[in-house]
């Protein structure tokens, strides 16, 4: 099993590798949302192997499986899976169908646009839907800015070394243990340092948020907790890690971003919190 320190030394050495002149406050955007979608298919995934009672088979059968079932079911599948995660990924549009793409030669940057656009149609109308509504707007991802390519040819081979960046990674397994969380906030962090004076706008120092965390905690029988310029929600998520399990759950968060592009980036961090909390 590869350990949190190896992941997070993976990741950011394959950041510096791949982003080559562009700037760190802005690949975040790209690395992270990209890391998260690979999270999203495994989700999908792992609660179609779930509920259909399906036993141990490598992630290519798996696929397969899906993909068999959804010709067969349909919407009915959909359905299933939407009421237990609330929202779905289409067989055509899994992370892992990239993978197979980029494999056979047939990867295309605009299939990865056409899947974070689908997502949005896929997401349950519920109490719940603005946990992923709008995650991957353009001004989160813009796959056409010239800053990942001065051409077509350019853009899609960034995109791609991104997207084999994550390849082997079982984000839903990683999840569990707490191991993506870490390695999410750990890059969330050395991109702020990269980034300067910019990283005051997306990230609190830890330092600062251990300090902050500690002072809240203290207080017994929290309901809720709220950071007017939430950033990246590492704030809020510090706090989480000094209030037992109990209250955690009991837990209300609020948070309040002008930026869109780090707003989405708060959502997306603080959903793998979800996801804990619920499993």
């Amino acid at each position: 099993m590869i350990t949190s320190e190896e992941i997070k030394r993976r990741l950011w050495d394959g950041a510096n590798e791949l982003r080559g002149s562009m700037d760190a406050s802005r690949y975040k955007d790209y690395m992270l949302g990209l890391m998260f979608y690979k999270f999203l298919s495994d989700k999908t995934l792992e609660t179609f192997k779930v509920t259909s009672g399906l036993g141990q088979m490598t992630e290519s059968e798996l696929v397969e499986e899906y993909t068999k079932a959804k010709a067969e079911y349909g919407e009915q599948l959909d359905k299933m899976i939407q009421n237990v995660i609330g929202y779905y990924v289409s067989p055509e549009y899994l992370y892992q169908t990239w993978l197979k793409d980029i494999n056979s030669g047939d990867f295309e940057v605009q299939k990865v646009t056409d899947s974070l656009n689908n997502f949005e149609r896929t997401i349950a109308v519920s109490g719940d839907s603005d946990d992923f509504k709008g995650l991957f707007s353009s001004s989160t991802l813009d796959l056409t800015d010239t800053a990942l390519g001065s051409n077509l040819n350019e853009r899609s081979k960034n995109v791609k070394a991104l997207i084999l960046l994550f390849a082997d990674l079982n984000m839903v397994a990683l999840q569990k243990d707490d191991v993506l969380g870490d390695a999410y906030e750990y890059l969330i962090g050395q991109f702020a340092m990269e980034s300067g004076k910019k990283a005051g706008e997306f990230y609190t120092p830890r330092q600062v948020s251990e300090v902050m965390a500690q002072i809240v905690a203290k207080t017994s029988h929290i309901k809720s907790i709220y950071d007017p310029t939430v950033g990246s929600g590492s704030l809020l998520l510090t706090v989480k890690k000094h209030l037992d399990e109990d209250d955690q759950k009991n837990l209300s968060y609020y948070g309040q971003e002008k930026n869109t592009a780090t707003y989405n980036l708060t959502r997306m961090n603080c959903c793998f919190m979800v996801f804990v909390l619920r499993r």
